[in-house]
């Protein structure tokens, strides 16, 4: 897109720059005010309008299958005041300047904004674009002085794709499955999705597992050993799956005099420092480090991003652009009180890169110092901290060794491990191999035995899945992207399709029950390969291979069969889900004609 002049819009007619936060308004007007430009910044609160079903579509107008060959829906208000706050705005004239999120649904609000400027200064307005990925002066700055002239109209479409494809495909399934279980049991809703369902599945399928699982004892003999020179470690043989053959075996080593080294192997292996930051890969660690949902999480980050804390947290790319400035995120890492003494390997950013870029936004960094306190706190912490790991420290090095050990012909193996080079390790500490050294010893030398004993185990089932494990899930499979996968997880448990045990998700007999009788009907209405083709044909949108239009007939065509297959079985299924849903109180029914699934 070509960018427009400062003669003619920095220094010429009055701007409205409409941002999709108030915080975001915030940062920008200091930044129209230093750099004395004619302009009004206003802002929005995410969305101002959402789609839904035309007129005559609401609960019980219309069968499932009439609702499911929509290709057009209706947009309406959500939020007035927003809405009414634009109007009196555009209506003190100056051109439109959206300043919405850099991504696609931020261009699908900012067209919507553009919407509401038609609506008042009639005909086709030229409208102007400001990209940022961080409200950092600097940055805003430059992006006013090159703002580009139009909407992306791909991320648009790429958007408004979704926002439908979401809505009908919701709708039709979400209400065939619910009116068809109201007729046996008081349900509220029986709610499903392209996203969430194959989400749930991975949870059923793992409780599957577990299930059927069949536990085998085996058994182990643990030895105590002792070197000349007083260093003592631990040495074990491998799983003995007879109980007869361990204790020959227990006996034979409780009663030799000595062990011998028969091999003793020593090597160096890289532990490579973080990769620059993915949304995906932020999630999933800070779940683990601190307990809480990916959901509420990114959140978070969207408000240390917002009060210009960190950068864009919505991103898929893990490299560094050429002409990155990392002193900006040094010195905000540098004044943090944890890091402040932190001395880096390297006096100049050298980072290690991924091969991811989305096209739109750089990695997450770190952009000011973050004074505060609690979850926000840990969150610009793990960020700072992998930031400076990355750019500006080394690998890190790590010895591990093997030996392997012989007590009267029984074979014992021991192996050990310590970090010997700290690198990165000093500053990006989530994580650290625990070390477990392993003292140096050579073939054919011997050793004292201090203790054998022997150990009665059986083989564990799979873990249920934590909410990282979910997120690796649906990224390697394709479900939904960077900006949504965080809410599905949290979803499933909001329908009653799963509980937290824990770290672990449980399905509960609902959520089982839907998706077993779901998979009865077609696989595919479970499975992620079908959503993963819906996400082809976004992305496809987006390079401008295919047509809005095309995709969204094709989408919904698929579905369409998938719906009159679960149809086929509906009886079935809504006698099965009957069994577990959990009533309602009151006879209220759902009036709107929309779904959010």
């Amino acid at each position: 897109m070509k960018n427009a002049s400062d003669k003619n819009v920095l220094n010429g007619e009055k701007l409205i720059i409409v941002a999709e936060k108030a915080s975001v308004a915030r940062a920008i007007k200091a930044v129209v005010s230093a750099a004395k430009a004619n302009a009004v910044v206003s802002s929005v609160r995410g969305h101002m309008m959402e789609a839904d079903l035309p007129d005559g579509y609401e609960w019980g107008a219309k069968h499932p299958f009439e609702i499911i060959k929509l290709r057009k829906v209706v947009d309406k208000i959500s939020d007035n005041r927003v809405f009414e706050q634009l109007v009196n705005v555009f209506s003190g004239g100056g051109l439109l300047v959206i300043a919405t999120d850099n991504d696609s649904e931020g261009e699908l609000i900012g067209y919507e904004i553009l919407q509401v400027y038609r609506r008042v200064t009639g005909g086709e307005p030229v409208v102007y674009r400001m990209r940022f990925n961080s409200v950092d002066r600097r940055e805003l700055l430059a992006s006013l002085r090159n703002l580009e002239k139009g909407l992306n109209m791909r991320w648009v479409e790429k958007a408004r794709f979704r926002q439908i494809f979401d809505l009908v495909t919701g709708a039709a399934f979400t209400r065939l499955l619910t009116l068809s279980t109201r007729r046996l049991a008081p349900v509220r809703v029986i709610s499903w999705g392209s996203c969430q369902t194959p989400t749930l599945n991975f949870v059923v399928e793992r409780e599957k597992e577990i299930q059927q699982f069949k536990p085998q004892k085996y058994w182990v003999i643990e030895a105590t050993l002792r070197k000349s020179s007083g260093e003592e470690f631990k040495a074990a043989t491998q799983q003995i799956w007879r109980r007869d053959e361990a204790e020959q075996a227990f006996e034979r080593a409780r009663k030799a005099g000595e062990a011998v080294v028969t091999s003793y192997t020593r090597s160096e292996k890289t532990l490579p420092r973080p990769l620059p930051m993915r949304t995906d890969d932020v999630l999933r660690d800070l779940t683990r480090i601190t307990g809480i949902s990916a959901n509420r999480l990114l959140s978070m980050m969207e408000e240390l991003y917002a009060e210009g804390y960190i950068s864009y947290p919505r991103t898929d790319t893990n490299r560094y652009r050429r002409g990155f400035d990392f002193q900006t995120p040094l010195k905000a890492v540098a004044a943090a009180d944890a890091l402040r003494n932190a001395k880096p390997d390297k006096a100049e950013p050298l980072p290690r890169n991924g091969s991811r870029d989305d096209g739109a936004h750089p990695p997450i960094y770190p952009v000011a110092t973050f004074r505060g306190s609690g979850v926000l706190m840990q969150i610009w912490e793990y960020i700072a901290r992998r930031f400076y790991a990355n750019a500006f420290f080394d690998d890190a090095v790590q010895s591990t060794s093997k030996a392997e050990i012989v007590i009267d012909g029984v074979t014992f193996s021991a192996e050990g491990s310590s970090v010997t080079k700290q690198g990165y390790l000093q500053v990006f500490t989530y994580f650290r191999p625990r070390d477990k050294p392993l003292p140096e010893l050579r073939e054919d030398e011997k050793l004292q035995i201090i203790e054998v004993t022997m150990r009665e185990d059986e083989t564990k089932p799979p873990q249920r899945l934590t909410e990282a494990d979910l997120l690796r899930l649906m990224e390697k499979n394709g479900i939904g992207t960077d900006a949504t996968r965080a809410s599905f997880p949290q979803l499933i448990t909001e329908r009653n399709y799963a509980v937290r045990a824990g770290r672990f998700f449980k399905p509960t007999p609902l959520g089982m029950a839907l998706i077993e009788s779901l998979a009865e009907a077609d696989t595919r209405l479970i499975t992620p390969e079908t959503r993963r083709l819906v996400e082809d044909y976004m992305a496809k949108i987006e390079r401008g291979e295919t047509s809005f239009e095309e995709s969204l007939d094709q989408s919904l065509r698929l579905y369409e069969e998938l719906l009159r297959r679960c149809g086929e079985k509906i009886d079935e299924i809504s006698r099965r889900l009957a069994q577990h849903v959990k009533p309602f109180a009151g006879k209220r029914r759902a009036k709107k004609k929309g779904n959010q699934v």
